[in-house]
């Protein structure tokens, strides 16, 4: 089942994402980003969630079958060849970067084993998050379908204890220890459980009635999203740089989802539409390239500079590979 209206909104996305590291902090609390530009990571990550539960076959689906060989091939081909690429195209330009303007940009560590590009700028973290998620989710999957109530009590459950144990015991005190945070899987478990929920959703006619399920939480959440920035709110379990993204802040994104899909057509040649959908298509690679681009440069705040570079060698360079990794799916 596939719904275009999510390819325009992971296409929206990603234009977010690179907007949202072109603009300072003080930026973003004055045009109230929190409401836009600074829920990409969290759209995200529930779709991510929504597309799991999309793709789940529940008469289908045995324990045995979640990690197969054409499970790990689709992963290989969808996140592991595009990221190798950009990792060699990070290394060719740190060398020539270091020649032409004698500018050491580049770095190994012990991080690049999980995903930090030798040249690594803004938002690499999502992609430790994407390598945790091909050994998760499946599992995650398989538990919804048997167990959807009791899954989703484990994931809160889960990313509850995850935020309380990180602060209290000061895990990620150490040097390096922010990124580790910062990509640490477990923080994003209850946008998955809104993903998943998401997926029964709109596999429905609209009804009023889910509508109303999922609008309670998105205001709670932007109730909460709105005291943590500008009023007195704080939460002494929940390390401040990213108390915007937890349980009580993923309502949010999951209620603009569902208005996303709720609103747009399921289908549509609308230029505009197709335009964003096409980029939601090209969000993997277009995101990979910023990350490599926001490494190379000093320069953050040309908006439309950035977006011109990052979207256009994206969206040529998800045209160049995707041809590859279909051949090798086809081969393996």
């Amino acid at each position: 089942m596939h719904f275009q209206q999510i390819d325009v909104l992971k296409g929206v996305a990603i234009l977010a994402v690179i907007s949202l590291h072109s603009a300072t902090k003080h930026e973003l609390v004055q045009t109230y980003a929190i409401y836009h530009i600074w829920q990409a990571v969290p759209v995200f990550m529930v779709l991510m969630g929504l597309n799991l539960g999309l793709g789940l076959k529940p008469g289908y689906v045995t324990f045995n079958a979640i990690y197969s060989r054409s499970y790990f091939t689709k992963k290989a081909t969808r996140i592991l060849f595009p990221f190798l690429l950009i990792f060699i195209m990070s290394v060719l330009l740190g060398i020539l970067w270091l020649q032409l303007f004698s500018q050491d940009v580049m770095q190994f560590s012990k991080y690049t084993l999980i995903g930090v590009l030798p040249v690594s700028g803004k938002g690499n973290y999502f992609i430790t998050l994407l390598l945790q998620s091909i050994l998760v989710l499946p599992l995650v999957g398989y538990s919804f379908v048997k167990r959807p109530v009791l899954t989703t009590l484990v994931l809160v459950t889960l990313e509850l204890l995850f935020l309380v144990m990180s602060k209290h015991y000061n895990l990620f005190e150490s040097e390096g220890g922010e990124y580790v945070y910062s990509a640490a899987l477990p923080r994003y478990f209850s946008a998955l459980a809104y993903g998943l929920w998401l997926s029964k959703a709109i596999k429905q006619s609209f009804k009023p009635a889910v509508l109303a399920a999922f609008l309670a939480p998105g205001i709670l959440s932007i109730v909460y999203l709105y005291l943590i920035i500008y009023g007195p709110l704080h939460i002494p379990v929940i390390y401040a740089t990213w108390d915007m993204q937890n349980v009580l802040a993923f309502g949010y994104a999951a209620l603009l989802i569902l208005l996303f899909v709720y609103l747009l057509p399921g289908s549509s040649y609308n230029f505009t539409l197709k335009t964003l959908a096409q980029l939601g298509q090209a969000s993997y690679h277009i995101f990979l390239v910023q990350v490599l681009y926001f490494g190379l440069t000093t320069e953050h705040s040309n908006l439309l500079l950035n977006l011109a570079v990052c979207v256009t060698l994206g969206y040529l360079f998800y045209r160049l590979e995707t041809p590859l990794s279909k051949k090798y799916l086809s081969i393996t």
